[in-house]
C-alpha cells in the first residue's frame, strides 16, 4: 500500500507539473510551413476558483469589453510582427523578436515559436511560447484539481487556452493592412516607452531633499508610434489642485531612447537601474517615471484621482 502511495504521489506530482508547463499538440513543420501570417481565433481564460463554484469565464475575442483582433507575422527571421486592435484600442501593429524551437529527431522542422515584445523581453514561457501544428500555433494551459495545504479548500487551478490559424502566406503586413487599414507603428525599442509618465517634485542636489513644487501632480501621456513628436502633459497647480490642465509638448529622442528631450528639457535614462528618466536643472533634480503601459482615458482619471487626495489639508 505504502509503495502504491509514492507511485501514486509520483505520478500527480508529474502530472501537475505538466500541467502548468502547458499542454501542446505539436506537430513540427519546415519553416516554409511555419511562414504566415496567423489570426488569434481563440484566447479564453478562466481564472483559479473552488471547485464547485462557477467561475467568471474571458473569452477575449467575444466579450463586449474586449473583442480583440489580434495577428503575428511570423517571418521566419529573428523580427516579426504583432498585431492588435480591442473594443477601446484603434489597431495598431509592434515589432517583436521572433526566436525558434526545432525538433531533436528532426532539425528541420520547427516545433514552437517564440515571440516577445519589449515589455516581455525574452519570456520562454506562457502564451509567449506557441506549440506548432500544420497551420496553426497554439498554448494550453488546463486546469487541475488541488486541496489547499492549509485551508484545505477543494480547487481548480487557471486554465487558458490560445490558438493561431494561418490566414496567408505574406511574411509583411500586406494581408492585415487589407483587413483593418493603415495601422499605427511601434518598433521594437519605442513600444517599450509607451505608457503615461510623471514629473516628480524637484530635489535639491546637494541635501537631498524634496523641493516646493508648482504642481500638485503632472502627467505626460506619450505615444511614441512612428513619427510621433508631441505628447500630451495632464497637470494640476499646487494652488489650484482642482482645476485640471492640458497641454501639448514637444517630444524627441534617441534611437534606444537612452535620452528624452520635452519641450526643451533633456532626461537622461538612469544608467544603474534603468527604469526612470533623470533632468537636473538649477541645482534642482526632477525624474521622469512610467507609472502606467495603458493609455487609456479610465487609467488617467484614476491616476489623477489618486493624486488630489485630502484637499483640505
Amino acid at each position: 500500500m505504502k509503495v502504491l502511495k509514492r507511485m501514486l504521489a509520483v505520478l500527480l506530482t508529474a502530472s501537475l507539473l505538466m500541467t502548468l508547463a502547458g499542454c501542446y499538440l505539436i506537430s513540427g513543420q519546415k519553416m516554409k510551413t511555419v511562414k504566415g501570417t496567423y489570426k488569434l481565433t481563440n484566447y479564453t481564460y478562466i481564472p483559479k476558483h473552488e471547485q464547485g463554484k462557477t467561475p467568471n469565464t474571458v473569452n477575449y475575442l467575444e466579450d463586449e469589453e474586449y473583442l480583440y483582433e489580434e495577428y503575428l507575422i511570423v517571418t521566419g527571421e529573428g523580427r516579426g510582427y504583432y498585431v492588435h486592435k480591442d473594443a477601446n484600442t484603434p489597431a495598431y501593429v509592434k515589432e517583436v523578436t521572433l526566436s525558434y524551437r526545432y525538433s531533436a529527431e528532426d532539425s528541420s522542422r520547427v516545433e514552437y515559436v517564440i515571440f516577445n515584445d519589449a515589455l516581455t523581453v525574452n519570456s520562454e514561457s506562457g502564451k509567449n511560447r506557441l506549440g506548432v501544428n500544420k497551420n496553426t500555433l497554439g498554448y494550453s494551459l488546463p486546469a487541475i484539481d488541488y486541496t489547499e495545504l492549509i485551508t484545505k479548500r477543494k480547487m481548480r487551478s487557471e486554465d487558458m487556452s490560445v490558438r493561431w490559424e494561418k490566414v496567408d502566406r505574406a511574411t509583411d503586413l500586406s494581408y492585415v493592412e487589407e483587413q483593418l487599414g493603415t495601422l499605427k507603428r511601434y518598433d521594437y525599442s519605442s513600444f517599450g516607452k509607451r505608457g503615461i509618465y510623471e514629473i516628480g517634485a524637484p530635489i535639491n542636489i546637494e541635501t537631498g531633499e524634496v523641493m516646493a513644487s508648482e504642481y500638485r501632480y503632472f502627467l505626460i501621456v506619450i505615444d511614441p508610434a512612428t513619427n510621433a513628436t508631441t505628447a500630451t502633459a495632464h497637470y494640476a497647480r499646487t494652488e489650484t489642485p482642482t482645476v485640471p490642465e492640458t497641454a501639448s509638448v514637444t517630444i524627441t529622442h534617441t534611437g534606444d531612447w537612452a535620452t528624452v528631450v520635452l519641450d526643451g528639457a533633456t532626461y537622461t535614462l538612469e544608467p544603474e537601474f534603468g527604469n526612470y528618466y533623470m533632468h537636473e536643472s538649477g541645482g534642482a533634480r526632477k525624474t521622469l517615471r512610467k507609472v502606467a503601459s495603458d493609455l487609456t482615458d479610465d487609467m488617467l482619471a484614476a491616476l489623477i484621482e489618486s493624486r488630489i487626495p485630502a484637499l483640505s489639508d
